[in-house]
């Protein structure tokens, strides 16, 4: 799956925007069209709204600090 920009003049395909979509979700695992179409304002409305429920993990130190046992 990857988010391109659209190559294409195509309506955004989330539902009462009427708006040309700017980006495009590839997916292809579908035999037909299985793209999603978004245009820039509803790609940023999704990105804050998976922010929300996505936490990213903190990177893992590449030294590990010794503990006073040691």
């Amino acid at each position: 799956m990857n988010i391109e920009p659209t190559k294409i003049k195509i309506k955004c395909s989330c539902s009462g925007c009427n708006n040309q979509s700017s980006y495009t979700i590839v997916n292809k695992k579908f035999v037909f069209d299985g793209n999603f179409y978004l245009c820039e304002d509803c790609l940023k409305q999704l990105y804050s709204m998976m922010g929300k429920i996505l936490i990213p993990k903190s990177p893992q130190p590449i030294y590990k600090k010794r503990s006073k046992d040691e």
